[in-house]
């Protein structure tokens, strides 16, 4: 391990050495941003299971008017049933992506700096794509106080045009990114062997079950629930070292 953590970077603000050396760099203004990423690697982890658990227990209603019905009963569920974990595990993913461009950019700056882009890019049309996940309830406390039923027909078809954006382009495209972002990453980690080879082919598996959105069909839907596994595995992995390398950096 400690090998492989002397091959990771030429210089913080200089020149990039073609052999990934550490030498000459001060590793310890890292250490910040590598134990934050791997506790975002861990906090992921953890909201796992439990939307996983949520999603069996608590299936998401169908229709916009039973989205209302939710909100005026149980206004957390109906966010939690609107991914408020999931943008929770997004805006956490931002440090764990600055610290794998910190670990990659000494030996391959290009794919570094595509693979944190395209993350950064992934996690802003996400959110963008989740407008219904505060919106359907400000509309439900519309819905509930309307007594005229052009009105409530008027709120309800504003519910499902949400519905639609929630489901829609925007999300799919963000999946696909995170999916890319993740396959270059990885493809990174591997070819130069940071961290060892399996973090990099776990991730490369990872990546691949993310091409097909979940709002792309059952097949979809099946492949985003198996990829699960892989990300956790992976997730583990870089915490793991992310910690290390963390811990290793603060000595001069």
């Amino acid at each position: 391990m400690t090998a492989i953590l002397r091959k990771a970077s030429a210089a913080v603000s200089g020149s990039v050495a073609v052999t990934g050396t550490w030498e000459g760099v001060e590793r310890s203004a890292w250490r910040g941003l590598f134990s934050l990423g791997a506790g975002a690697a861990v906090f992921v982890i953890a909201m796992i299971p439990l939307q996983a658990a949520l999603f069996i227990v608590s299936p998401p209603p169908a229709t916009a008017a039973e989205y209302f019905d939710l909100f005026q009963d149980r206004p957390l569920l109906g966010l939690l049933d609107l991914d408020l974990l999931l943008i929770l595990d997004y805006l956490v993913m931002i440090p764990l992506y600055v610290a794998l461009y910190a670990v990659i950019r000494p030996v391959a700056p290009a794919w570094a700096l595509l693979a944190l882009i395209l993350g950064l890019f992934a996690l802003v049309l996400y959110v963008v794509s989740r407008e219904a996940t505060f919106s359907m309830w400000m509309l439900s406390n519309d819905y509930a106080a309307a007594t005229d039923a052009g009105d409530r027909a008027a709120i309800r078809a504003a519910g499902v045009t949400l519905l639609t954006l929630y489901n829609g382009g925007t999300f799919a495209t963000s999946y696909l990114l995170g999916a890319l972002s993740t396959l270059v990453f990885s493809a990174a980690l591997l070819r130069h062997k940071i961290f060892g080879t399996l973090p990099g082919r776990l991730g490369l598996v990872t990546g691949l079950t993310m091409l097909i959105p979940p709002n792309v069909g059952q097949a979809g839907l099946v492949l985003s629930m198996l990829s699960l596994l892989p990300t956790a595995a992976w997730l583990a992995l870089l915490s793991a070292h992310l910690f290390r390398l963390g811990r290793d950096t603060a000595a001069p």
